[in-house]
């Protein structure tokens, strides 16, 4: 059985997908409103008592919750509720400071993964997310159950780094959102309706994945992994285009092993 505690937009969709896959799964959340709709929809248990779960038939844990503060909490009661081993996955976001400082308290009984997730709802729904992995090699049966809810899989060394590969990339992703909201916003005052600027960068250079989703996508989780990032670094890289930009094109490309400059 596999008990996914937070049944939120990730937690709830990883445990729908793997319940779509005929696995056993057990939903936690404080929010009854949300047990009883995912409960129905995906005709499994729910509940907010962990006294209530059968944990020797625990297979894997995911943790999905929002704040450091909940993972710490979450852990403290599996500690409580359990003595036996087991398989933790934290899908959260955390500090990489945050993420070293919980994992090192995780029992030594513990198989415990920090896998925080890209792709959002949709991607932990699909099984198609993107999943930074920390932590003990992982057993065949561990691999198995990675590529059930996930895309791929890059693994890091150490605890903190999926943390800090995570912020880094969606705090990308949000200068890519903002400069694109900047851009709609531009259109619309110089007398270009943003809805005909929004249809060429779709189809042209100024396109990405934040351009594509920028309706629908939570900005506010983005902001949040924004502020965790210059919380760890302490300040981030401006925005703004100037002379600098084609350096640091040209240094990236040097980075990821480019010869030759294309123009």
């Amino acid at each position: 059985m596999h008990l996914v505690i937070g049944l939120g937009p990730i937690g709830g969709n990883i445990g729908a997908h793997l319940a779509e896959l005929g696995q056993e799964v057990y939903g936690y959340d404080f929010n009854q409103e949300r047990i009883r709709e995912w409960s129905a929809e995906n005709k499994s248990p729910a509940g907010s008592d962990m006294a209530a779960v059968h944990w020797s038939s625990v297979d894997s844990v995911h943790i999905a919750v929002r704040l450091a503060d909940q993972v710490s909490s979450v852990f403290e009661a599996l500690k409580v509720q359990t003595a036996q081993p087991l398989t933790v996955f934290v899908h959260t976001t955390l500090a990489p400071a945050d993420a070293r400082g919980i994992f090192s308290s995780a029992p030594e009984n513990w198989r415990a993964f920090e896998a925080p997730v890209s792709g959002g709802p949709q991607g932990a729904r699909q099984g198609s997310m993107t999943i930074f992995l920390a932590g003990p090699a992982p057993t065949d049966a561990e691999d198995a159950l990675l590529a059930e809810i996930s895309g791929r899989v890059f693994r890091m060394e150490s605890y903190g780094q999926p943390a800090l590969v995570k912020l880094l990339n969606n705090t990308l992703a949000t200068y890519n959102l903002a400069a694109t909201a900047r851009m709609l916003n531009l259109a619309a005052e110089h007398g270009v309706p943003a809805k005909n600027l929004f249809e060429v960068i779709g189809v042209s250079t100024g396109q990405s994945w934040m351009s594509d989703n920028l309706i629908d996508v939570q900005y506010d989780l983005l902001l949040k992994d924004v502020g965790l990032l210059r919380g760890e670094l302490g300040s981030l890289p401006t925005g703004h285009l100037n002379e600098d930009v084609e350096q640091a094109i040209l240094q990236a490309r040097t980075a990821l092993g480019a010869d030759t400059p294309v123009r």
